[in-house]
């Protein structure tokens, strides 16, 4: 029988996941893969400290180089972050490791130059794991890529800020209070910018488009913004006009080419995504031959990321790898204006805001959402902490309109995208993987 070792660097919650598994179904994982899965060494910044799994303490290290001095088949990325994993992974290449890797990060910023390395080296580089945890998001995709042209990927990613504005919604409460119930209960960190603020959502996305584009997607070049300007006002009144707001991240093809963003967007609540709820993740993909597809579990946790990282495992040492001449990103079909463009709904939520006392302004506002401003259909009011808010349905062609007469009365105004409707047959009530 085949052995194959592996090596782990980190063994926090990603990291113990994927040895929970290797330990529990090592007689399933031998009699399906004819493979014996042997853990060689693990990396740690401190072999002293208590474990969520057992393992033994000669495995545990905090030296790198006796990570390479145990002969490692495969390496594997729990750790996080750039520095110094970077350099490990890079590492791991040349000495002919397979790395699969949960970095979202990393992947996001260096997973070109790479994949690269890794063709050069004959060796696999995979990361299902980085972008829908425990949910089959890229192999999907790369499946799909051999017959169709994807028109648009569109997901909640980040498992985070889907639970903050679950509660938000459900509980009626501010952002501020949600956001500290999530870090008591762990679903935030102790510093939670890169998911409120879209950071997370867009390594993710990055990857996907990618993947499914062939374009490199730089940071400044797309829009990323979180959830922290979202109020519960806003949530009620896009409810009233059956409307749930979910931080999406998206790319697509438009008529102006490639689009990739993360922003919290107006999902119609016929819409699957609108029913992905706490901290479950959900992706919905458009293809030119398969239509619409939807799928939703776990983005995070022990044993979902553990799960793709070992199915990632599996497929290395099957010989199923991405690397430059076999990636899916090389053979993507360039993108052209208008050429197979997802549809657009050319509609947005304008959410006003005035002092409560102003009932001239107040009048104004309406009168002018009633008419010149071309509402389609829905205007919604709610006077909370001095506050009057209105929230209407407009053609996007009337925001620089709706901005300068918002100034004009002494309103604040902010506009939010609207999903498009799901194509007929889309069940709004998911179907959970996991």
């Amino acid at each position: 029988m085949k052995n194959v070792r592996i090596a782990l660097l980190g063994l926090g919650t990603v990291g113990s996941g994927v040895v929970t598994i290797l330990q529990t179904h090592a007689e399933r994982l031998r009699k399906q893969t004819g493979t014996n899965f042997e853990i060689a060494g693990i990396l740690v910044r401190d072999t002293t400290r208590s474990r969520q799994v057992d393992v033994e303490r000669s495995l545990l290290t905090t030296d790198i180089a006796r990570i390479w001095e145990s002969k490692p088949d495969v390496v594997v990325d729990a750790m996080g972050g750039l520095v110094p994993t970077l350099g490990y992974i890079e590492e791991a290449i040349a000495r002919g490791c397979h790395v699969v890797s949960a970095n979202k990060e990393l992947i996001a910023v260096h997973g070109a130059r790479l994949h690269a390395l890794a063709g050069e080296q004959g060796v696999g580089l995979l990361y299902e794991a980085s972008v829908g945890g425990g949910i089959p998001v890229l192999n999907t995709l790369a499946q799909l890529l051999n017959v169709n042209r994807i028109t648009r990927v569109a997901g909640i990613l980040n498992g985070t800020t889907n639970y903050i504005l679950t509660r938000m919604e459900e509980d009626g409460l501010p952002y501020e209070a949600v956001l500290a119930q999530a870090q008591e209960l762990g679903f935030a960190e102790a510093d939670p910018t890169a998911d409120v603020e879209g950071y997370d959502a867009f390594h993710k996305i990055r990857i996907v488009a990618r993947l499914c584009f062939g374009e490199e997607v730089e940071e400044e070049v797309g829009l990323r913004e979180g959830i922290t300007s979202v109020t519960a006002e806003e949530i009620e009144l896009y409810g009233r006009l059956g409307l749930r707001v979910k931080l999406l991240a998206t790319a697509e093809r438009t008529k102006a080419g490639l689009r990739v963003q993360v922003a919290p967007t107006l999902v119609p609540h016929s819409h699957a995504l609108s029913h992905v709820k706490n901290e479950y993740n959900g992706v919905f993909v458009t293809g030119d031959v398969v239509g619409d597809l939807f799928f939703t579990g776990k983005g995070a946790g022990m044993l979902p990321t553990g799960s793709a990282i070992v199915e990632d495992i599996v497929h290395a040492v099957r010989g199923i790898t991405f690397t430059p001449e076999t990636a899916v990103a090389t053979q993507a079909v360039e993108i052209k204006a208008g050429e197979g463009a997802a549809e657009e709904t050319g509609l947005e939520i304008a959410f006003f805001s005035l002092k409560h006392k102003d009932e001239r302004g107040e009048f104004s506002l309406l009168s002018f959402l009633s008419g010149e401003a071309g509402v389609l259909h829905g205007v919604e009011t709610v006077k909370r902490n001095g506050q009057t808010h209105v929230a209407a349905l407009l053609s996007s062609h009337d925001r620089a309109v709706s901005r300068a007469f918002a100034h004009h009365i002494g309103a604040t105004v902010r506009f939010r995208e609207l999903l498009a409707e799901p194509a007929p047959g889309i069940a709004a009530s998911p179907v959970t993987i996991g």
